[in-house]
């Protein structure tokens, strides 16, 4: 038991002290810097006032707030005890190098002679966009599909944003997103070691993805804040701001289903989700569906797992009736 509660412990700490973490203290504090200097320099607060603003007790210290707290650490605790039986990247990059062994179209080793810089940025580089963009599909995928939308709605149900808000996210989206990245690395790394050999390699900062410690490193955890910092309107067209996905979590029906986007917002004007931020004040929350997510955590666990049971059922139940509609009727006979 001991020994179980040690490494949760651990777990959680390297939630914070690991630097492929988006929780990691170094990624906290640039976020923390950066909307100081944004307050100070576009806001014209004082650094006292700024410092007050940003950590403003009736954010951090609201009841959503809270319930973001109490979900990481239930989400720590329920996925130690999952790790055992998740399908490793390991796994899914042997099997897809496997399967492309047994191709002839393209042969093994096809680029092998290529220099390392340009087998290293294009690999760093390919990992990047297919990751991101894999993460607006799934996205897109839990807001349209209503079955995941039930899931979903345990993360938007959050009324108040604080960098802690990125995972309040219910374990069944939990399990998908680590698919989703179980698969984006696996294929990835199987692809370029069968057309590159072994020399791939990826550029990286801290043993981190260049371009995901730049990401988190220019404050991606102020997505999730009431600091709605704004690009301008061209750098916004290719990089997702603060604004634009504190927008995607408004209560208003004008932004429902708009920027799905994580790093890149290119993926939302291919698929038309695209939305400019917007200097009114926005309100969070899910509006007319917050019944149930406003009372006690476990409630917020139960609620889309009983939702996705009554989807279920009412598909049987319509199935049943149509099966027995086309089953014909005899009629006894008078004779």
């Amino acid at each position: 038991m001991i020994e179980w509660i040690d490494i949760i412990w651990s777990d959680l700490a390297s939630q914070f002290f690991n630097p492929k973490k988006r929780l990691f203290l170094g990624y906290l504090l640039s976020a923390s810097v950066i909307a100081t200097a944004w307050l100070c320099l576009i806001k014209r607060h004082s650094i006292g006032s700024a410092i007050s603003t940003f950590f403003d007790r009736k954010i951090w210290l609201s009841r959503s707030s809270r319930q973001d707290l109490a979900s990481f650490l239930i989400n720590r605790v329920i996925f130690f005890w999952l790790r055992p039986v998740l399908v490793t990247q390991l796994a899914i990059a042997t099997l897809i190098f496997e399967l492309l062994h047994q191709q002839s179209m393209i042969p093994l080793g096809l680029f092998e002679g290529a220099g390392y810089w340009t087998v290293a940025v294009s690999f760093t580089l390919f990992f990047f966009l297919f990751d991101d963009f894999t993460r607006f599909v799934v996205h897109f995928a839990l807001h349209r599909i209503p079955a995941l939308w039930d899931f979903h709605k345990f993360h938007h149900s959050a009324e108040t944003l604080t960098p802690l808000t990125v995972t309040r996210t219910h374990p069944v989206e939990g399990l998908i997103f680590t698919a989703r990245s179980a698969l984006v690395q696996g294929v990835t790394i199987a692809g370029f070691v069968f057309l590159f050999g072994n020399q791939v390699d990826l550029l990286t900062i801290f043993g981190v993805n260049i371009f995901v410690v730049t990401f988190h490193g220019l404050g991606s955890n102020l997505r999730h804040s009431h600091i709605a910092i704004r690009y301008p309107q061209a750098v916004e067209r290719l990089l997702m701001s603060p604004a634009q996905h504190q927008l995607h979590h408004s209560q208003s029906e004008k932004h429902y289903d708009r920027n799905f986007g994580v790093a890149l917002s290119v993926w939302d004007r291919m698929f038309g989700s695209f939305h400019h931020s917007v200097s009114e004040t926005l309100s969070f929350g899910i509006g007319k569906e917050t019944a149930g997510f406003t009372g006690s955590i476990w409630s917020m666990y139960w609620l889309p797992v009983r939702s996705l049971a009554r989807r279920i059922t009412r598909a049987l139940f319509a199935n049943t009736r149509q099966v027995a509609s086309a089953i014909p009727r005899f009629r006894a006979r008078n004779y």
